[in-house]
């Protein structure tokens, strides 16, 4: 049995009888899962659960007492489906079933009559449908930064749990690299490429968008061209430089006069130019400004 406070035997035990003791030691350890009235596994903050199935889950509390018949259990926010006897004496179970989808953070309390405030404890309940594929929800975000700094790279995905997470660079497997967060410390150029992530379940897979990261050595015009390509017949370079902000490429046949022939909004410092036109003139130049 579950109680918030610890009791001793002092005076009034004496007297044939028990009282709590102002600032006794309680709080709660978390939520265990039943299988009817037997306990399955140990307490935890962070319960997963199927959608539509049943859900009995009992608050739990160290340094328990004796004086059970005035208890009070409670957590909000409760998921849709679920109920807690909120009544003095109540044992703390969540019980009923979800029929809702989604992720929770709520607060489990129990407490004593005898004393003015519960104890309280921060908790997540997820409750994730069953028997459906991964879906991607918030992709990775493509970026751009100085050579030595931290990049984390994230997605979130919804579908049956357990979720299964692949990271890949360049279309190559990377090792060891299977939560939803791809983090680099210190990174350098060796670092840069097309990073993707496959996700899966017992009943499909998914693979994000490509989230590229560009590593950028520190110099003091920040823009800079790649070294020009010709591949089948078409011209094209790269250009790097600041994220968020507009790439205007030049053109002149005479290093006179140039003329703006593109402007490109670019959000993660990586731009590819390329001119199929160029062939047909003898000599043609190109420069780059960052522009309105």
């Amino acid at each position: 049995m579950a109680i918030v406070f610890t009791w001793l035997a002092g005076a009034a035990a004496l007297l044939g009888g028990f009282d709590a003791v102002s600032g006794a030691s309680a709080g709660i350890s978390g939520l265990v899962k039943y299988n009817g009235t037997t306990p399955v596994g140990s307490p935890t903050n962070y319960v997963v659960e199927p959608v539509g199935q049943i859900f009995k889950y009992r608050i739990t509390v160290s340094n328990p007492g004796t004086d059970f018949a005035l208890n009070y259990f409670n957590c909000v926010p409760l998921p849709p489906g679920l109920t807690i006897n909120t009544n003095l004496g109540a044992a703390g179970y969540i019980t009923g079933t979800p029929t809702t989808v989604g992720t929770w953070n709520v607060t489990l309390i129990a407490g004593n009559l005898n004393y003015p405030t519960p104890a309280t404890l921060p908790a997540t309940i997820v409750i994730f449908p069953t028997n459906a594929p991964p879906v991607i929800t918030t992709q990775p975000q493509s970026q751009s930064v100085l050579a030595g700094s931290n990049v984390t790279f994230s997605v979130t995905a919804s579908g049956s749990l357990p979720l299964a997470y692949h990271w890949t660079k360049n279309n190559a497997a990377l090792t060891g690299k299977t939560s939803p967060a791809l983090s680099f410390t210190n990174v350098t150029s060796s670092h840069s490429g097309d990073y993707r992530v496959i996700i899966t379940n017992s009943f499909g897979s998914v693979t994000s968008a490509v989230a590229r990261l560009t590593v950028r050595e520190p110099f003091r015009i920040e823009l800079r061209l790649g070294q020009p390509v010709l591949n089948n017949d078409v011209f094209h370079f790269q250009v790097t430089g600041p994220i968020y902000t507009n790439y205007v490429i030049w053109r002149s046949t005479d290093l006179g006069g140039w003329t703006p022939i593109r402007t490109n909004w670019v959000i993660d410092g990586y731009l590819e130019f390329s001119d199929p036109a160029a062939m047909g003139e003898p000599s043609r130049f190109y420069r780059v400004s960052i522009g309105p």
